[in-house]
């Protein structure tokens, strides 16, 4: 069990340190509080755009070339932009944690974002759009995300518009990145092999990062839930005979202590070959070919949803078939060795990410920027998660499955008469 060191420069810039035994690695990242929630309508996409362009060069690595060479040494490098969070990282060898933790500074706080490379990068993302567009899935999730989220940042893609990625500027993401990279809206988290340097670490974060300005970000829309009936939008498209299928409902958000119930209940129901949507819709049923559970938690709410991907003469049984689950959740206690069963069945996944770098320092720095007040080692969140109880579970479920917070989002050839018959459909 590795200990983790947590702390906070005197800029507001947080600091997670956590030593492993046993591997020979280390994980280096630099993770900013912000994404498409923190945009607005006329540069919805810029967090996204930005992570790709900051790798065009940096003050001490002025190429592409340059910001790649850590993979001469044995990297794995990389970065991801989310709805609420932005990270680049690299796994290395652990003497080289040095040039991996120079790398990635330089690419969060000093990215140029040379002029000649935005116009190819531009074409890059508008690439990365259309490839969205031939994925029904994934149109399925961003329909379900503007029905849920309407009038705010939280029901916009990450990837953004076309029309708007085609008129970003390099003013613009240089105002962007003044406007987040902010010292308060900073974690540096470093994973893995690092006993023998953990002072140098230390000093050389001091360094490179404690003479940032005390300085905080700019923030974003906060959601306000006014939903007080069920909502329901297809997307007519051409498809061989099937159906995209979205449900959701607002979840927990990432203080909220029904959290650990909540991740239970999603595992029973969605998660793996075992779960219950996958035995009795596919297994039992054949109503679909693919069916899973999934949650997102942010600062002020949280997505609770569930996708399947059905033949469309099997769309309306489908989606009751989603709904009969959820009633009967809320209806019916887990038994002594469901409950059991499930508990393991989390509990497994998070002892393996215990053996991986790159886990470890994402689930220490998410919880430093999502809920600083209250990291929390592996042991701590494995014995909440043993600690709830099968009434904690059903309660979660009738917090949240309720009729008038439910939204179905299609995408397929949907008939006029069908829509019909699936609006009666949506009630738990």
């Amino acid at each position: 069990m590795a200990n983790f060191e947590f702390y906070r420069l005197k800029n507001g810039v947080r600091v997670v340190l956590v030593p492993m035994s046993g591997v020979q690695s280390v994980a280096v990242g630099v993770y900013i509080g912000t994404g498409s929630r923190y945009e607005d309508t006329k540069n919805n996409g810029i967090s996204h755009f930005l992570e790709h362009m900051v790798f065009k060069g940096t003050k001490k690595f002025p190429t592409h070339k340059d910001t790649s060479y850590l993979e001469g040494l044995g990297a794995i490098q990389n970065a991801w932009t989310d709805v609420d969070a932005t990270a680049y990282w690299c796994k290395l060898p652990s003497n080289r944690w040095r040039q991996g933790l120079e790398m990635v500074k330089e690419l969060a706080l000093y990215p140029t974002i040379p002029n000649k490379d935005l116009q190819i990068e531009r074409g890059v993302i508008l690439e990365e759009i259309q490839r969205r567009n031939d994925r029904p899935d994934e149109l399925a999730g961003e329909a379900l995300q503007k029905l849920m989220f309407p009038d705010n940042a939280l029901g916009w893609m990450t990837l953004g518009q076309p029309e708007v990625i085609k008129s970003l500027s390099r003013a613009d993401f240089l105002r962007y990145h003044q406007s987040q990279y902010k010292s308060d809206n900073i974690v540096v988290a470093v994973a893995g092999e690092i006993r023998n340097w953990k002072l140098e670490i230390r000093d050389l974060i001091e360094d490179w990062f404690g003479g940032l300005a005390k300085e905080k970000a700019g923030l974003c829309q906060p959601f306000i839930d006014k939903q007080n009936a069920a909502a329901f939008k297809v997307q007519n498209k051409k498809l061989a005979n099937q159906a995209h299928v979205e449900l959701g409902v607002r979840g927990v958000n990432v203080t909220d202590p029904r959290r650990f119930a909540l991740t239970l209940l999603t595992s029973y129901l969605g998660q793996g070959l075992s779960s219950r949507l996958f035995m009795e819709l596919r297994e039992k049923r054949g109503l679909c070919y693919a069916v899973h559970a999934s949650e997102s938690r942010w600062q002020d709410t949280g997505e609770w949803d569930v996708y399947a991907g059905v033949n469309i003469d099997k769309l309306e049984g489908a989606v009751e078939g989603i709904l009969n689950e959820l009633r009967r959740i809320k209806q019916i206690k887990l038994n002594k060795k469901e409950l059991e069963a499930v508990k393991e069945k989390v509990r497994g996944p998070i002892l393996y990410s215990m053996e991986n770098p790159v886990r470890q320092m994402n689930w220490y720095a998410r919880q430093a920027l999502d809920r600083p007040e209250e990291v929390m080692d592996y042991d701590t969140v494995i014995d909440r998660l043993m600690g709830v109880t099968a009434e904690e579970v059903r309660q979660v479920a009738q917090d949240l499955f309720r009729t008038e917070k439910l939204n179905l989002a299609v995408v397929g050839p949907v008939e006029k008469k069908k829509e019909e018959k699936l609006l009666r459909l949506l009630r738990v």
